[in-house]
């Protein structure tokens, strides 16, 4: 099991009511693992990450310890105990 940190941004940060949180990631503990468990624990945040028309993870990045990984092609990165995971939406406007 790895116990991480998750710095939340905009409307993450919204969903999961908190600048950083601490989560519990079983296996896999992988950032698909955590993005599993994120939704397990806050049913709203799968509605911010998944697009509801293709059923696939929406493109954004994460960061792992200073590592940025992308959401749609990495989600098989490992995590360990004591990580800092970082999810970075990009933020629209005009």
């Amino acid at each position: 099991m790895a116990r991480v940190k998750v710095k939340t941004f905009s409307n993450i940060r919204a969903v999961l009511g908190a600048e950083v949180i601490e989560v519990e990631v079983t296996k896999p503990e992988t950032v698909g693992g955590l993005l599993e468990a994120l939704n397990s624990k806050y049913h709203a945040f799968k509605d911010q990450i998944w697009d509801k028309n293709t059923g696939e993870i929406a493109p954004f990045l994460i960061k792992v310890n200073e590592r940025i990984i992308r959401s749609t092609y990495d989600l098989d990165t490992p995590i360990r105990d004591g990580d800092e995971i970082a999810i970075i939406f990009p933020v629209g406007g005009g």
